[in-house]
């Protein structure tokens, strides 16, 4: 599977659902007679969002593309994916509420035929934005999946992720990510498709959470996050997993 040049089957996959999605790299289909632009899809971690986020692009707000509504996703969800117009792109999210404190205020660079993942986490205080550009593993095995790891949590630095069976981390001592960490971590690594346990360590080897019985399914790509609050009934940790294919 070559690079994730043309992800254009995300169109399938407009509405919004929680952590399963679309990323494949396939030569046959109508999303290759898809206009020239980029493909983006957000995720939303920021434990603080009770009233879900609002998301603008240059100004507009950006609308639930099976709907006339505006686009609002609530902790722990992620939309389908958006075609964007390439080049300089203006984004602000809000709290979706009546003052609509902005959060996040940046511009991307898109480009054509490229597919982008973005993340909120944070908090209300000291509120983050991510963003990775989406590509699959050159000649990955009939029986592997991708997997990569974000630390997205408030105030748990240096953690471990484990996998069932192994003994060694697949990632460790990794910080809350930064927009530079996000995208130096950005790579798929392949790993054994099968079902297995997650489990998160902190950096003294303590157990934080786990997430039993998660398929990797043969050929789909995993972005695996630690979310979440330690020590917090409402936001708990919480290992998220989307799903890619």
């Amino acid at each position: 599977m070559k690079k994730l040049s043309l992800q254009f089957c995300f169109l399938l996959l407009l509405s919004i659902f929680t952590f399963s999605s679309c990323l494949k790299d396939n030569d046959d289909g109508p999303w290759n007679n898809m206009p020239s632009a980029g493909l983006m899809y957000f995720v939303n971690g920021f434990t603080e969002a009770e009233s879900g986020l609002l998301y603008r692009l240059d100004g507009n707000i950006v609308g639930n593309p099976l709907s006339s509504d505006p686009m609002v996703l609530e902790y722990k969800t992620f939309s389908g994916a958006l075609l964007l117009n390439p080049g300089s792109r203006k984004l602000t999210i809000t709290n979706y509420a009546t003052d609509q404190d902005i959060l996040i205020d940046t511009t991307l660079t898109i480009k054509v035929d490229n597919g982008y993942t973005s993340f909120v986490y944070g908090t209300n205080e000291e509120p983050k934005f991510a963003m990775t550009q989406d590509s699959a593993i050159e000649n990955i095995g009939s029986n592997e999946s991708g997997i990569r790891f974000l630390n997205l949590a408030t105030d748990v630095e240096g953690v471990n992720l484990y996998i069932e069976g192994e003994d060694e981390p697949l990632y460790s001592n990794r910080p809350i990510e930064t927009g530079s960490s996000a995208v130096a971590y950005q790579t798929f690594k392949t790993q054994q498709s099968g079902k297995y346990t997650f489990t998160v360590t902190d950096a003294a080897g303590n157990e934080l959470v786990t997430r039993e019985d998660r398929e990797l399914r043969r050929g789909y790509y995993y972005t695996i996050m630690l979310m979440g609050k330690p020590d917090n009934s409402e936001t708990p940790l919480y290992i998220g997993v989307v799903e890619h294919y």
